[in-house]
């Protein structure tokens, strides 16, 4: 009778995994740390385990996690005792079992040379039986997942393949829930970013009304201090008429990002001596504080539109006086390279600062996105880009280390130029066109 309760007891639990798998597949996939813990109470009652883990790896802490416990007596004291987390430099069976991809089961936890004090003391969880695999994730190595009992030899070698057959599922689920979230979150922010786009345009397009009629009377102002020789006067009217510039730059950038989204962004191009551009704008941006040391050759040539290639280096320099350390140069360097089969004018604008955000990077060139200390809209950068694109070149962060922060604008040099008089009407060339259409004088930028 005993063998044949025993052959039945088995026959259940096969069973109940075939189910498991089955319920888990058909999990919803919402929230990472709900889904885990859904998971691990899940596969708890099917093991009759009283503690399951997910334990996934924090590499900013160099630390296992148990995102998801099981929603039991035992896993809730895990929780209150600090247990939930497994620092890799402490060792440990679980910590072999991440790192090496092993599989773990023991029934005399107790006896084990590496075992945890606070998994097996009475005042801690009071572990007998437990049973660990790593668990995978898009086939990166992410955590373990282990199982627990405080009853000796509760787990067989049969459970441990179960185990290892619903890490495989469990990773799945992982997989697809992680990348709901994301895909849930760049939709959120992707609704945000065209709402504050529509309304910031509307705000443009309603201030660049008053900035007209506000700079012919400090026009006015300015000349009747200079008549009446009002020194001070003639200093602050010339104070209001910065200002009044910077702001017209700011409606610009926020009306060149509508332009982008709907497709209109015309260029007027013609032969532009990058290097006499550079040593303007660069002398505009230097003060008593602040500094900007130009290294270029004379005389390289491009082809572009002036106003926007110089929006770009403005916009760069701006970026660079704003996080450069106090008395500290900003490097503009301009040198000709050859990238493959072309030479290239290379413009790099470097300042020693606060380094950027590492949670940044990937994000930096997209509209609206600035460091916590920046005074901006997050415009500069991605509109600089947008306008190097049109030009046929590229803008790129190429050291971001410490506190060395450098950005490389590369536009091709020219090599023969046309005006649309000397040439048949052509179609517009939109950013998606490829770089080798380089006589086409319109260009309309899509996003």
């Amino acid at each position: 009778m005993s063998q044949l309760s025993n052959e039945s007891h088995e026959s259940q639990k096969r069973d109940r995994l075939l189910l498991t798998l089955e319920r888990l597949l058909k999990m919803e996939a919402l929230e990472v740390k709900a889904t885990l813990n859904e998971m691990a109470q899940l596969v708890a009652e099917v093991l009759e385990a009283e503690k399951v883990d997910v334990f996934l790896y924090d590499a900013s802490i160099d630390t296992l996690v148990a995102l998801g416990t099981s929603n039991t007596p035992l896993g809730k004291r895990q929780h209150a005792l600090g247990l939930n987390r497994l620092p890799l430099t402490n060792g440990g069976y679980i910590v072999r079992v991440f790192l090496t991809g092993g599989t773990y089961l023991t029934g005399h936890l107790e006896q084990e040379p590496d075992r945890i004090s606070g998994m097996v003391s009475a005042e801690g969880l009071g572990l007998r039986s437990e049973m660990a695999v790593a668990l995978d994730v898009n086939g990166e190595r992410r955590g373990v997942l282990m199982a627990s009992s405080r009853t000796p030899d509760f787990f067989s070698e049969q459970d441990l393949s179960f185990l290892e057959a619903v890490a495989g599922w469990v990773g799945t689920v992982i997989y697809k829930t992680e990348l709901s979230e994301r895909l849930r979150e760049e939709a959120v922010q992707r609704n945000r970013r065209m709402l504050a786009e529509e309304l910031l345009t509307m705000v443009a397009h309603s201030l660049r009304g008053y900035l007209t009629p506000l700079r012919i009377h400090v026009d006015l102002m300015q000349m009747r201090a200079q008549q009446q020789k009002r020194g001070e006067d003639i200093h602050d009217a010339a104070a209001v008429k910065s200002v009044l510039y910077r702001l017209s730059r700011l409606i610009s950038d926020l009306l060149d990002v509508a332009r982008l989204d709907q497709g209109f962004f015309a260029l007027n191009e013609q032969p532009v001596d990058l290097t006499q551009l550079i040593r303007e704008t660069a002398h505009t941006f230097e003060t008593p504080d602040m500094q900007i040391v130009v290294d270029a050759p004379q005389n390289v040539m491009v082809v572009g539109d002036v106003e926007r290639l110089s929006q770009a280096l403005e916009n760069l320099l701006t970026n660079a006086v704003a996080h450069a350390y106090k008395r500290t140069p900003v490097l503009v360097k301009l040198a000709i390279e050859r990238h493959e089969d072309e030479q290239v004018a290379v413009l790099t604008v470097s300042n020693q600062g606060l380094a950027i955000p590492a949670e940044l990077l990937p994000r930096l060139f997209q509209p609206f996105v600035k460091s916590p200390h920046s005074r901006g809209l997050g415009l500069g950068l991605y509109l600089a880009r947008r306008i190097a694109v049109a030009h046929r070149g590229t803008l790129d962060l190429r050291s971001a280390d410490g506190d060395y922060v450098q950005f490389a604008l590369v536009l091709p040099l020219i090599v023969s130029y046309t005006t649309g008089s000397e040439r048949e009407e052509g179609p517009a060339v939109s950013l998606s066109d490829s770089g080798d259409r380089r006589d086409e004088k319109d260009i309309s930028c899509g996003r």
